[in-house]
């Protein structure tokens, strides 16, 4: 028992220690991004409450495998099999740098409304969360059609802050009725069902009801050719002044 808990505290001193991110630009056009996280090599602070976020992610990972959205079976042609499977929380999960990279971006931003789907098991909401809370101002909207995976996320990100709203469901069904006809979204975070076909209709819904010069991010562009594909065509777009790919997550400024 010991050398588990000793193994576990030096993973997460490792997890909480400073970190720089190299940042890929594709476009590079005048842009509040640009002005902003030049790179290549961006120095990273370490987000507010890092080490609760990574306790409680870690905690959410030994609770094992749980089963994926059941709406993923009847998806044709995905890239991996889908039919009954499980995942962890380690295997879906932002990484804690990209994380911190997170909250900086909504700590120097100040987004009224931060979008994010699918919250899976919460970590990447709780390093919005953190932003925000830096920020003392904002709400997250997340959305996550996977009870069983909704419930865990609803807990850690309560341990976080209370500035967010959690959505038992698809994005697409619900993003008007809790955004409302007065709000548009600042920035968005696409973490969904990794295919262009998805891809590009949420990303239209979002462009739909971003403000100007608003932010999105897609997080896992390089888990198939299919979204490298998606990717690059988002990053190219001529609605898009400023895009760059930071780990396995891309980011774009869209124009006013």
């Amino acid at each position: 028992m010991r050398h588990i808990k000793n193994k576990y505290t030096k993973q997460l001193q490792k997890a909480i220690s400073p970190q720089s991110l190299e940042i890929n630009w594709i476009k590079k056009e005048d842009s509040w991004l640009l002005d902003n996280f030049k790179g290549p090599i961006v120095p990273i602070p370490k987000a507010l409450m890092r080490e609760k976020i990574e306790e409680l992610a870690h905690l959410a990972n030994q609770l094992g495998p749980k089963p994926l959205w059941e709406g993923y079976e009847n998806l044709q042609n995905y890239p991996r099999d889908v039919k009954e499977a499980t995942r962890t929380a380690n295997q879906v999960r932002t990484q804690a740098k990209v994380g911190d990279f997170y909250a900086h971006l909504v700590q120097k931003r100040k987004p009224s409304v931060v979008v994010e789907f699918g919250t899976a098991f919460g970590v990447s909401g709780m390093y919005w969360l953190s932003g925000l809370e830096g920020n003392n101002f904002g709400e997250l909207l997340s959305f996550d059609p996977n009870e069983v995976w909704a419930e865990i996320a609803r807990k850690n990100l309560s341990g976080i802050s209370n500035r967010f709203q959690l959505v038992n469901g698809t994005f697409e069904d619900n993003i008007d009725a809790y955004l409302g006809s007065d709000r548009q979204i600042d920035m968005a975070f696409i973490d969904a069902i990794h295919t262009s076909e998805f891809v590009f209709s949420q990303f239209e819904i979002v462009v739909a009801r971003l403000a100007p010069n608003g932010i999105v991010l897609l997080d896992d562009i390089y888990f198939s050719e299919d979204m490298k594909y998606a990717w690059k065509t988002i990053a190219l777009s001529d609605r898009v002044k400023a895009s760059a790919a930071i780990e396995r997550v891309g980011i774009v400024e869209l124009k006013g």
